[in-house]
């Protein structure tokens, strides 16, 4: 009778504790600021060294993009000229092969009103990154063409064998990494026709911006500060 009396006060204290409340784990909150670019207002520009190298530099890097053409042209092509055209928004600069008798070049064209905007992107997976989102901008990067374009009535007549061939801003192109939630992370911020370079430092990406302004004086880059 005694250990029945035991056990059943046992099993009455264990009915009656409550259940631990289960708290939530705390989910990181991705958020995008917009920020201010800031343009000198001149400066001795170099092609190779304020725009493609730090544009292929970019480009390169792993976390974010999952292009080809980058890494041949800085290791197996060698920064050439830039190729001449009548229509001031756009460019094309050449590489030739170290390797063969091939070509690679880069080129940049953009709308009648293109714009650049910056933003932080904070609390992804990819941690503190940096966006410059071009509107109305169309980059591509080739190898491995048998010959170079030349610009005639108005366009660019490319060679028979115009290279291999990674673009941005097309909508059924993806160029950055599965995964890295580019440039989904945007938001609103973008649209699939846009162009979009990431960065890890703000001193990155105005680099870029000021050598396409630089290029491309049409560009326009908003003040966000009034």
């Amino acid at each position: 009778m005694r250990l029945w009396f035991i056990a059943f006060l046992l099993l009455t204290g264990c009915a009656t504790q409550k259940p631990q409340e289960q708290v939530p784990p705390i989910s990181k909150v991705t958020t995008v600021t917009p920020i201010e670019i800031g343009l000198p207002t001149h400066y001795a520009y170099s092609a190779y060294a304020d725009y493609l190298s730090p544009l292929l530099s970019n480009l390169n890097q792993a976390p974010f993009y999952q292009l080809s053409n980058p890494q041949l042209l800085v290791n197996a092509y060698r920064y050439h000229d830039q190729i001449g055209a009548a229509d001031p928004r756009k460019t094309i600069y050449t590489f030739k092969s170290t390797t063969d008798d091939s070509w690679g070049y880069v080129t940049t064209s953009v709308g009648r009103s293109p714009i650049a905007n910056g933003f932080v992107i904070e609390g992804s997976a990819l941690g503190t990154v940096y966006a410059l989102v071009l509107k109305q901008t169309k980059l591509c990067l080739a190898t491995q063409a048998k010959g170079l374009p030349v610009f005639a009535n108005g366009r660019w007549l490319f060679n028979e064998s115009p290279g291999f061939f990674e673009c941005t801003g097309l909508t059924n192109t993806r160029i950055y990494k599965v995964g890295s939630g580019l440039p989904g992370l945007l938001g609103p911020y973008f649209d699939d026709k846009d162009t979009v370079f990431v960065f890890r430092s703000q001193g990155q990406l105005q680099r870029v911006a000021v050598a396409l302004k630089q290029q491309f004086p049409q560009l326009s880059v908003p003040d966000i500060r009034n």
